[in-house]
């Protein structure tokens, strides 16, 4: 056997019989890291042949005389990390083979090594001796150690070293004393080390150097003398002519004189950190012509002069970080081979890229008060800085010129920054990484981190943008977004995305958020009023488009306004705030003092979703309240003061997800209440006055998820609390608060409150608490004749509401049901069966001035509402030539008579035009005589008392069915005093307005044509159709009308023909031909 490895075992002795003595062949034995703390004299006796033994990280602390007396051949002992403090007498006494003997991290004293502890190691090399506690070293000691190249006696506390004490070690070229006890260096300590090359003197205790104790160590390459108290740069330094690197840092350095490096022209490396330099002087370091490194950190610099490193000129790197610098002004921007500069934590205000030179690669000027990165020369082409740290500065902003195109790593963070420009980094080809975090950014903009396309093969850009105080508003929506978009090449990729917290633009629950954790409807902006680029209404005064906020509330958007919220919260109004934009998504009315919410108004808003009208002390809410928002999903309406809902206040809520009516006072709702809502999902109705309330009814809104009926007063009779029992019990999962649930018997005074067992339901005398006979006159007698003494009040009330109401109630029932009550009286009814035969449902006469208002307005709706009518119009169907000679009498009355209604558009410029003309007003009355029925006024929303005083007039508005335009159901009203449409009229076509009455087609042919075609024009009611008619005094008035006016769907009308008549269905060829012959007799 030639190796025997025993390391890492518990092995604690080595007895001298030990049979490791009779490996005779033996040459490596390895004892390491066991718990050995005895070893026999005779332990190793017979091993000749062994070369290496390993028996460090073991116990030992005493090793006895002769134990290597029979390994001649020994040449490696390591017995580093025991406890040795003694050596027995000659124990390495003629192991002339030795090479390396490691004594290292022991106890041993300058007392167990002495003169005769390594004599006749004339073969040696190495030899260990740090950290143990030797305290001197005689002259003698190494005296037989010719060949040693590595003396090591680093941690000791050696404070006195004989003179000459190293001379017999001529081979020596590394010599480590560092971390002792050493107050000076003599001018004998080195002598005879002519092949020195590396010397470490640092941590210990040295004030002076002699001027010639290197003065035989002029191989000296490495000098290590920092960590000490010397007060000067050492003369002794200027025998050291080779010297390559030098260590003077942590000394109490404060001058550096001219010619302190003298003779050092092959210097490259000079570390001078932690001395009390104070300013730079041009001819500092004027022998240093090698110099490539320089250290100069943390010292007392001020004041750099300029001209300083000029005879540097191989200068790579300099250190002058942690010093008092305020200027660098041309200092360093001619030092062509400067590549490393660190001016970090100075005081450093001023900085432009001029102040470097062009090559320098790594540049670092974090912890400075540096408020701009300042490029005057436009430098960012031409620099080929790769790595740029100006992190913890009070930098307030970023351009494309701020940061040199050539970098790479990139530390802009613990700044000021409030913004950065967009295209900062388009030019900035070599990017890998940039920190920006902890910064002032409220907002920035994604353009703002374009990158230039990056090709497939490299990787993109790593951005870090956590710890600003990032307002995420609309446009901030990309957070969510940029690390999906990787495909682009053209956005770097957030590393701490999951870092960034949004503080949000509204939000009614957490103020901030983590950004990933945002929902896209959370970045909004706010806005006063906006106009999208298709409306254009926006100039006038009622525009559906436009979106103006209400007074004294704040509105938001999305980046797409696909979220519009709208928060009128906290008000304490008791009106719904005017105006709230049709495109409203969210809309927060709680915290306000409205007591009713009347019909329609949240009319039009069709995009409505959320809707918080809580806490808002309402006590009655309106069958038509919530008309219109069919796409409401989540409905707030606790807290409030409501006492029942009849059955019809949600309809048309098919998409109503969430229902929250807690906290109020509702003792009744009606059994088709809650029918409509067929998506409901959760419904709050714990904390009010429930008494009877069938919610097994509930049942039919299948997908209901959640509901609370707790805090209610549920009746104790056995037959209801029976089935609210069952159901509970059936949906225990649906029914989140059944603890709260408890019934109240009311026949006892007061009130008893009794636990509901959803276990049992079995009806039981407990529950009803009254006789029997009680029960029965109860619930027999008592509701009867309730019921009759209500049902006389009720008919007596209805009789008398009828009578007050009729007109109205004619109306409502007309545009409800589409019955007519009442219909038939006065002379009406005798012209029913010719009404029927008429070509048209109307005929509207109206000023030319009032022309763009009737077409886009008045008639858009009629002819295509519904139902829709067929019109004549006075000034788009009659012939022309009529009109132009003045003879309109004719026409007007011939097209009264093809028409089932007369439609006067009462307007100040009517009785300034037409009704001003004498043969116009002979022909109206020619045509209503014994017809008035058939005249219906639309009236101007403004006063016209002209109208009233004119003798002509006033019989017809006494007579005549009266609307004005801009009242309260305008539009039912008008259609009421419309015709009834038959059944025949579908056989007509969409255009019949093509249709034109012209008494003399054959022999004015021409005419009629040239009319025709210049109003080929379609009148189209568009979406915008406000924007033509909010100028017109009869528009002024619509203001009052809330929203019955034209919707904004309306499709635009067929174009009008220039064809003269219209293609008849065999029904109504006679009529046409009675018309025609009219009209040529005339002619």
């Amino acid at each position: 056997m030639r190796s025997l490895d025993l390391s890492h075992n518990q092995l604690q002795a080595l007895p001298s019989e030990s049979s490791i003595s009779r490996l005779r062949r033996l040459q490596a034995l390895h004892l390491q890291h066991n718990e050995m703390t005895d070893i026999g004299g005779e332990a190793f006796a017979g091993l000749a042949s062994l070369r290496t033994l390993n028996m460090s990280h073991n116990r030992l602390d005493v090793l006895p005389e002769g134990l290597f007396a029979s390994c001649r051949e020994l040449r490696e002992i390591d017995l580093h990390n025991n406890s040795l403090y003694e050596l027995g007498r000659g124990l390495f006494h003629r192991l002339e083979q030795l090479l390396v003997l490691d004594l290292s991290y022991n106890q041993l004293s300058s007392g167990q090594i002495d003169d005769g502890t390594f004599v006749g190691l004339i073969r040696l090399i190495v030899l260990n001796l740090a950290h143990n506690s030797l305290t001197r070293v005689d002259a003698r000691t190494f005296k037989d150690l010719f060949f040693l190249q590595i003396l090591d006696l680093r941690q000791n506390s050696i404070g006195y070293i004989e003179d000459n004490a190293f001379h017999p070690l001529y081979n020596l070229h590394t010599l480590h004393l560092s971390e002792n006890r050493l107050h000076e260096i003599g001018p004998l300590m080195f002598n005879g080390l002519f092949v020195l090359n590396k010397l470490t003197i640092s941590n210990n205790l040295l004030i002076s150097i002699d001027g010639r104790a290197f003065r035989n160590c002029s191989d000296l390459k490495e000098l290590d003398l920092s960590s000490n108290s010397l007060q000067d740069v050492p003369d002794a330094l200027h025998e050291l002519t080779f010297l390559k690197t030098l260590d003077l840092g942590e000394n109490n350095i404060s001058t550096v004189r001219n010619g302190s490096f003298r003779n050092l022209q092959q210097l490259n490396g000079l570390r001078l950190i932690g001395n009390n330099i104070g300013n730079l002087t041009s001819d500092m370091f004027w022998d240093l012509t090698s110099l490539q490194v320089l250290n100069l950190a943390k010292n007392k610099i001020q004041q750099i002069e300029r001209g300083t490193f000029e005879h540097n000129e191989r200068i790579e790197a300099i250190r002058l970080d942690g010093n008092f610098l305020t200027d660098i002004d041309g200092v360093f921007s001619k030092i062509s081979s400067l590549l490393w500069l660190n001016l970090s934590n100075n005081h450093l205000v001023w900085f432009d890229y001029a102040f470097v030179p062009v090559n320098l690669q790594w540049l670092d000027i974090h912890d400075n008060f540096i408020e701009l990165l300042g490029n005057y020369y436009n430098r960012q082409d031409s620099l080929h800085i790769k790595t740029l740290d100006a992190s913890h500065n009070r930098i307030t902003e970023l351009n494309a010129m701020s940061i040199p195109n050539s970098v790479e790593l990139l530390f802009i963070n613990n700044n000021f920054i409030t913004s950065v420009a967009a295209g900062t980094f388009i030019e900035k080809t070599d990017l890998v990484r940039v920190d920006m975090y902890a910064n002032s950014l409220v907002s920035l903009d994604l353009n703002a981190l374009r990158l230039t396309d990056v090709p497939p093969q490299k990787p993109l850009p790593e951005f870090y943008i956590g710890g600003n105080p990032f307002h995420c508003d609309c446009g901030m929506e990309w957070l969510q977004m940029i690390n999906n978009r990787t495909q682009l090449r053209i956005h770097p990729r957030i590393m701490d995305l999951a870092n960034i917290m949004c503080a949000m633009t509204y939000s009614r629950g957490l103020t901030t958020m983590p950004a990933i954790d945002a929902k896209p409807s959370n970045f909004l902006c706010t806005y006063e009023t906006h106009c999208f680029a298709l409306c254009h209404c926006c100039d006038f005064d009622a525009c559906d488009c436009e979106m103006t906020c209400p007074n004294n509330c704040s509105c938001y958007h999305d980046q797409t306004w696909t979220t519009n919220v709208v928060d009128c919260s906290g008000l304490a109004t008791s009106q719904i705030p005017r105006r709230i934009p049709m495109d409203a998504t969210e809309l927060y009315l709680d915290g306000n003092d409205f007591g009713e919410l009347q019909n329609h108004v949240f009319i039009g808003r069709k995009n409505l979703r959320i809707l918080f009208v809580n806490a808002s002390r309402i006590e009655t809410i309106q069958n038509r309240t919530f008309n219109g928002l069919n796409a409401l999903q989540i409905l707030h309406l606790e807290d409030n003061r409501i006492r029942e809902l009849k059955g019809f206040e949600f309809d048309h809520l098919s998409h109503l997800r969430e229902l929250y009516l807690q906290n109020n006072l509702i003792s009744f709702i009606g059994n088709v209440t809650l029918l409509p809502l067929h998506s409901l999902e959760i419904l709050r109705l714990d904390g009010n006055r429930l008494v009877t309330f069938p919610v097994w009814q509930l049942t039919l809104n299948q997908a209901l998820e959640e509901i609370s009926l707790g805090n209610n007063l549920w009746s104790c009779r056995c037959k209801f609390l029976q089935e609210l029992q069952m159901w509970v019990a059936d949906n225990a999962r649906k029914v989140i608060d059944s603890e709260d649930i408890y019934c109240y018997n009311n026949e006892t005074k007061p009130a008893q409150r009794r636990e509901v067992d959803l276990n049992n339901t079995a009806c039981s005398d407990y529950y009803s608490g009254g006789s029997v006979i009680q029960s029965i006159i109860v619930s027999d007698y008592l509701p009867m004749v309730v019921i009759t003494l209500s049902a006389i009040v009720l008919v007596l009330i209805l009789t008398v509401l009828l009578f007050v109401f009729r007109e109205p109630m004619r109306v409502w029932v007309y545009s409800r049901y589409g019955i007519r009550l009442f219909e038939f009286k006065g002379g009406a009814s005798k012209h029913l069966a010719e009404d029927r035969e008429k070509l048209y449902d109307g005929y509207v006469c109206y000023s030319p001035k009032d022309e763009e208002f009737v077409l886009q307005s008045i008639v858009a709706e009629l002819e295509h509402g519904n139902p829709s009518f067929q019109l004549c119009l006075h000034y788009r169907d009659l012939p022309h030539h009529a009109f132009l000679q003045h003879s309109s009498s004719p026409v007007v009355v011939e097209a009264a008579d093809a028409s089932r209604r007369v439609i006067l558009v009462l307007s100040r410029n009517f009785l300034q035009t037409e009704w001003s003309r004498f043969e116009f007003r002979s022909a109206l009355h020619e045509a209503l005589k014994g017809r008035v029925f058939k005249l219906v006024l639309v009236e101007d929303g403004g006063s016209l008392p002209e109208a009233e005083l004119d003798p002509d007039l006033r019989p017809y508005l006494k007579t005549g069915a009266r609307v004005r335009w801009g009242e309260k159901r305008f539009w039912e009203r008008l259609r009421y005093a419309m015709p009834s449409r038959g059944r025949d009229h579908k056989m007509y076509r969409r255009n019949i307005n093509n249709y034109t009455l012209d008494s003399g087609v054959v022999g004015n042919g021409s005419h009629h044509h040239s009319y025709v075609e210049k109003n080929k024009q379609p009148h189209p009611a568009s979406p915008n159709l406000h924007m033509h008619i909010n100028s017109h005094p009869l528009f002024k008035a619509a203001a009052a009308t809330t929203n019955d006016a034209v919707p904004n769907n309306v499709a635009p009308p067929p174009s009008y023909s220039s064809a003269p008549t219209l293609p008849r269905t065999p029904v109504k060829q006679n009529n046409h031909h009675a018309v025609n012959h009219h009209h040529h007799h005339h002619h």
